[in-house]
C-alpha cells in the first residue's frame, strides 16, 4: 500500500482553535491510539488531506503525519461531514505501530452483471460496510465480488466476501451481503421484511406440525411409533 507523507500543525485544543483552522483552509484532527503517549490535537492542509482521501485506497488509507519531525501513522477513522456544505469538518486519526492488528469497516462494491439481472432480476448490497481486523499494510480499499454468475435466489454471505491475504471479518451472524431476488423494485428494507415473514410463516408452520403431532397421540392399546 502506498503510504502518503503530509506535515501537519500542533493545534490548542478548544472551538476557538478549531474555528480559525477551519477560516485558514486547514482540516482540524485529533489523533489518538496506542501509538501514540497521549492525544494530539492538530491541523492539516485541507486541499492536502482531501488528495490522500481521493487515492484508490479511499478512506482506508495510511497516512504518515510530520509534526515537526516526529513521524506518526495514521488511519483516518471517523470523519464529521458539514451538514449543508458537505465538506469535512473534523477527523478522527487512529495512530497504529505496523505490527498493530486494527479493526475497520471495509465498502462493499459489485462487479459485472449478474445471471438474475438478465432474466429480469435485481441484485442488492443488504450490508454495504463489512468490519474486518487487518494489519495497516493489508487494510483493503474495498471488498469486489464478482456477481456474474448469481442467478436470481443467490445470497453472498459475510464469510462467503473474498477476502485478501490478512485481512478477517468479524461479525456475529454470518448474515446476508449481495441477494438477488426477482426484481420486483424491493428496497433493502422490503427484502428483510419479506425474510422476515417467511421466518415467522415457517416458525407458524413448524409450530402447527407440532400441535398436529400432539393432537395424534396414540390411542389406549395403540402402540407410539418407534424410534429411530
Amino acid at each position: 500500500m502506498e503510504n502518503i507523507m503530509i506535515p501537519i500543525t500542533r493545534r490548542d485544543p478548544g472551538k476557538k482553535a478549531v474555528k480559525a483552522a477551519r477560516n485558514a483552509k486547514m482540516i482540524p484532527i485529533e489523533i489518538y491510539g496506542p501509538a501514540v503517549k497521549h492525544n494530539i490535537s492538530a491541523s492539516v492542509e485541507r486541499k492536502e488531506m482531501v488528495k490522500a482521501l481521493h487515492t484508490p485506497q479511499g478512506k482506508n488509507v495510511l497516512i504518515t503525519f510530520d509534526l515537526e519531525g516526529e513521524k506518526i501513522k495514521v488511519v483516518p477513522y471517523q470523519f464529521q461531514i458539514h451538514e449543508v456544505k458537505h465538506n469535512i469538518q473534523h477527523i478522527d486519526c487512529l495512530a497504529v505501530n505496523d505490527g498493530d492488528v486494527i479493526t475497520l469497516d471495509v465498502p462493499v462494491l459489485r462487479d459485472g452483471r449478474s445471471l438474475g439481472e438478465t432474466a429480469g432480476g435485481m441484485v442488492i448490497i443488504v450490508i454495504k460496510n463489512v468490519k474486518v481486523q487487518c494489519k495497516p499494510a493489508d487494510i483493503p480499499a474495498s471488498l469486489v465480488v464478482d456477481v456474474t454468475d448469481l442467478d436470481i435466489g443467490a445470497r453472498v454471505k459475510i464469510s462467503e466476501l473474498p477476502y485478501p491475504e490478512g485481512v478477517t471479518p468479524l461479525y456475529k451472524q454470518d448474515s446476508p451481503v449481495i441477494v438477488v431476488n426477482k426484481g420486483r423494485g424491493q428496497t433493502a428494507e422490503e427484502l428483510e421484511e419479506e425474510e422476515a415473514a417467511e421466518a415467522a410463516a415457517a416458525a407458524a408452520a413448524a409450530e402447527g406440525t407440532e400441535a398436529a403431532a400432539g393432537d395424534k397421540a396414540p390411542a389406549k392399546g395403540d402402540k407410539a411409533p418407534a424410534k429411530e
